[in-house]
């Protein structure tokens, strides 16, 4: 932990830095926060795939392709840790129902 802070919370800061970050880049490329929320989401959503389609697609610039790398970035860091691969503190939340493996068919 740094500054008392878990995993978890440092990784969801970093999410959040990272998608206030392209809102930021968005506006001051003179586009609208609409715009900014799509490009994120098509990042959360899709990936690094996306970032490389959008940049294409889009012609961004390269101040904008960096932050959507380091919203990626942010974003797959806070899935590990919700997911318990971050740390070994954190294994198992989140993980859905558990089945035994004994067949349960009619």
């Amino acid at each position: 932990m740094l500054n008392g802070k878990g995993s978890i919370e440092l990784a969801r800061e970093r999410l959040v830095k990272a998608v206030n970050q392209v809102l930021g880049v968005v506006r001051r490329n003179g586009r609208s926060r609409k715009v900014g929320l799509a490009l994120v989401l098509m990042v959360l959503v899709g990936g690094r795939a996306s970032v490389r389609n959008a940049a294409e697609t889009f012609g961004l610039e390269r101040e904008l392709l960096e932050a959507l790398g380091e919203l990626d970035d942010a974003w797959r860091d806070w899935r590990s840790c919700q997911t318990g691969e971050g740390s070994g503190r954190h294994r198992g939340r989140h993980r859905g129902p558990q089945y035994s493996g004994r067949d349960v068919s009619p």
